[in-house]
């Protein structure tokens, strides 16, 4: 279920769940996984025109430099970013440098001085530099503990209580980030803590490509068009490992088992939906809870015409996942990409993406998000679901985890 629509007059919509999944691939995918979605639009996290429901505009400056403790190295390269052709994950480019960011601002300390970094913030300064929040203060605050940021003194703290959701059915607590300018590849590198049994969100972060007028990222049951935009989430599974949601134009429904919506198809649900495109990574240690892990997200937007877009996902500076033309192998079923699991066949290496059918379409927009929604919040859910976050890293190329 995905964040309920955010029109511009501000009203909340709700779609119905799309109809029970039958036959092959149902059991584990036949409409929507754990991190699928069955209802419509977009709240605060989705961004309008006008901005966010909860939003508003933080205060602009920038944000004072990182501080000078712990973090971990990060193996890989790629700050050079990668070739027209598509670059092994991380990999550096021709000419391109060895080092990751971190490596050479070591603290973070002048990190956000280098010419390719497009964002930085420890919240040392609060919510400076964030194009948009949540404003209640129940739900997103900066935390100053020195004990326990990740770095410097501040963090950020995300709280999504059941109190809350008995008022509202769908909140979102966010923190949006518009880019200074619009780019074919992205690196965001944050720490994030899950704390104590909190619930993973229903949605978590996202990262939003379109042209300068799209603003619709966050949309359920959308296939967006080619020449507008594309998005994609990196999720909490029930494991506490990852995958990716992804919308583009070229994404599949789960009407068939084929992904197309043909009526009369094998698997055919009788109801055409484009819910977020599935990919769970294989072979993933899950978090570790109350503890701080680094992530860092890279997006790279295909060459017009061709279909070699790619997402990786790094962990504490490890490979967790990397999607782009020739890896991994596995099959596609319905709205799902099988790259393990019971419905894992061999049959095709992935083909990578085919994001975009306009130059124009480009990486504009990173979400931190705590997205949940009532009916689907376990039982077992504590009263508060909090998640924190530090250091968080923008740029044109691989940045790594913090350097002591």
């Amino acid at each position: 279920m995905r964040r309920p629509l955010l029109v511009i007059a501000l009203a909340v919509v709700a779609c119905g769940p799309p109809p029970p999944c039958t036959g092959e691939g149902c059991a584990s995918g036949g409409g929507s996984t754990a991190g699928g979605s069955t209802a419509g639009g977009s709240t605060a996290g989705g961004s309008t025109a006008g901005g966010s429901a909860a939003g508003g505009s933080a205060a602009g400056g920038s944000t004072a430099g990182g501080s000078t403790a712990g973090g971990s190295t990060a193996g890989g390269s790629a700050a050079g970013g990668s070739t027209a052709g598509g670059s092994a994950a991380g990999g550096s480019t021709a000419g391109g440098s060895a080092t990751t960011l971190s490596m050479r601002y070591p603290g973070d300390v002048g990190i956000a001085g280098d010419p390719a970094v497009l964002f930085h913030s420890g919240f040392e300064s609060g919510m400076a530099g964030w194009t948009r929040f949540t404003q209640d203060a129940a739900r997103l605050s900066v935390i100053t503990n020195a004990a326990q940021a990740n770095a410097g003194s501040r963090f950020l703290e995300a709280r999504v209580t059941r109190t809350q959701l008995a008022a509202n059915q769908y909140l979102s607590t966010n923190a949006q980030l518009d880019l200074s300018r619009r780019v074919p590849e992205l690196y965001w590198r944050f720490y994030a803590r899950v704390v104590g049994t909190s619930a993973k969100p229903h949605h978590w972060v996202r990262v939003a490509a379109g042209t300068a007028a799209f603003q619709s990222d966050g949309l359920a049951n959308t296939r967006p068009a080619g020449d507008q935009g594309f998005w994609f989430d990196v999720d909490l599974t029930g494991a506490d490992t990852f995958n990716f949601y992804t919308y583009w134009h070229a994404m599949r429904s789960g009407r068939c088992n084929d992904g197309s919506a043909t009526p009369g198809c094998a698997g055919d649900q009788g109801t055409t939906y484009y819910y977020g495109n599935n990919f769970t990574f294989v072979s993933q240690p899950p978090i570790t809870r109350d503890a701080w892990f680094c992530l860092e997200v890279r997006a790279r937007a295909n060459t017009v015409g061709r279909s070699d877009g790619e997402l990786t996902l790094w962990k504490d500076g490890a490979l967790v996942s990397d999607y782009r033309p020739g890896t991994p192998r596995g099959r596609w079923l319905r709205d799902n990409f099988y790259s393990w699991g019971p419905y894992f066949q061999d049959v095709q290496a992935f083909e990578g993406f085919d994001f975009r059918t306009s130059g124009d379409v480009l990486l504009k927009r990173v979400t931190l998000d705590a997205y949940y929604e009532r009916g689907t919040l376990p039982a077992a859910a504590p009263e508060a679901q909090v998640i924190h976050y530090d250091d968080v890293v923008v740029a044109t190329s691989r940045i790594g985890c913090r350097v002591p």
